[in-house]
Order: structure tokens, then sequence, then C-alpha cells
């Protein structure tokens, strides 16, 4: 099984090709035996989605790389963005699994609570978020979001004192918002090392990382030969 993670900036020339490798490592730690987890990133586009601006300037840049996707042999594609970029429309161009990690996550979060509060870079539009768990049907679980005040790029970089931010803001989603189960909504965030076994630790709550979501689920959909297009196939005729 050959799972490509698409990420969604040049991060190449912006946090390097070593931090490339150490988001390859982790996805590949994480795998199921027989698994191989590649990384690439596009091309051209802002360092970090920050919001919708930034998603929509990326999306043309994967929908040019979906024949690479298929020449090079890969089973599902991850797109490595929390807010699933693009996703309807990478789907309509290829039959190869594509994984959004924010609806992954999700759905995940829904069958470990009954109240879900998100953490964000910035906690903004609250609006936006409660209108997308609606779009996934999961409306009614919606607690909270919280941003963590620091950047995409500030995670990303691991800039010092990141994780007892985001502990900070959890703990908030705990005791203030109701929440059941957390989920980390940034993808940078999910790169902390650690950042999901030490916030449970710290806050006594399930908390689900979106990367290894993505991952999981991509490698479930493979191995039963599903995804979100299949071959027609003529009814059998009654024996």
């Amino acid at each position: 099984m050959r799972i490509l993670y698409q990420l969604t900036s040049p991060m190449d020339r912006t946090l390097g090709t070593g931090e490339i490798a150490r988001r390859r490592g982790v996805l590949q730690a994480a795998a199921a035996g027989g698994t191989e987890v590649l990384c690439q990133p596009v091309g051209e586009g802002p360092p970090a989605i920050e919001g919708a601006a930034d998603a929509a300037v990326v999306v043309p840049e994967m929908l040019a790389l979906v024949p690479r996707w298929e020449a090079e042999g890969y089973d599902a594609a991850i797109i490595g963005c929390f807010s699933d970029p693009g996703l309807d429309a990478l789907r309509e161009r290829t039959a190869i699994p594509v994984i959004g990690p924010g609806a992954a996550s999700l759905h995940l979060a829904a069958q470990l609570g009954s109240a879900i509060s998100i953490l964000s870079p910035s906690g903004r539009a609250p609006g936006k978020v409660a209108a997308r768990l609606r779009g996934l049907g999961l409306a009614d679980l919606f607690a909270s979001v919280r941003g963590v005040g620091a950047s995409v790029m500030d995670l990303a970089s691991q800039k010092p004192g990141a994780f007892e931010r985001i502990v900070e803001a959890g703990r908030a989603c705990r005791e203030e918002d109701g929440a059941e189960v957390l989920v980390l909504g940034c993808m940078s965030m999910a790169f902390l090392p650690g950042v999901a076994q030490r916030l449970q630790a710290a806050i006594g709550c399930p908390v689900v990382n979106p990367v290894l979501a993505a991952l999981k689920t991509a490698e479930m959909v493979v191995a039963l030969g599903t995804g979100h297009r299949v071959p027609a196939v003529l009814p059998v005729a009654a024996q």
C-alpha cells in the first residue's frame, strides 16, 4: 500500500526538506506494516494555509498534481490541511481515494464523545466551523472552537511555548465549554512531537490527531477496497 501525504505548501522552500522528512517519519512510524507513506510539497503557494484565501490559492496547485499521483501508483492521497481544501474537486479528478483529515478526525471524534471542541491556531470564525460540522452531519456535537494564540507557521516551526498555549485552550474547552473530546484543528499543531498523548494526559479527555486519523482512514479505505468512486457493477442474473 502506497499513501501520499500531499503537503499544501511549498515546504521545501519554507521550512526545508528536513521538516518534510520529519513529517514523513512521523507518518511512517504510525503506518501499518506493508504501508509506505510519502510526502510531497506543492510547487507554489503560501507558506501555510492561514485562511480561506490561502486555501483557494493552493487548490489549483493540487489539482495539477493529480496525474502525478496516478502515474506514481499511489493507492490513496491525504490532503495536508485540516480545512480539507479542494476535497470535492480532487475527488472528481481521480478514482484514487482522497482523504480529508478534517472530516476524518471529526467523524472519529463523534465516536468518542457527544461534545466536540476544536483547537485551532487563531480560533476565528466559529460560525464557519459550526457550518462545517453541519455539512458533516455533526452540528449537534459542536461545543466550541478555541484559538491557541499561535499562527500555523509558529506551530510548524515549533515556537517555544506553543504546547503550553494548547493546554490552556484545551482546559478551557473542557472546563468552560463542556467538551468531551478535543480535535487538533491544524496539521502543524498535530505534527508537534507527542502532542495528542501529552494533551490527553494534561486534560484528561480524548484528543484526536488529524494526521493519524487521516492516515488510518486512508489505510482502512484501501484495505476495504472501496472509496468515493467505484466501478459500476452489472447486477448478477437471478439463478
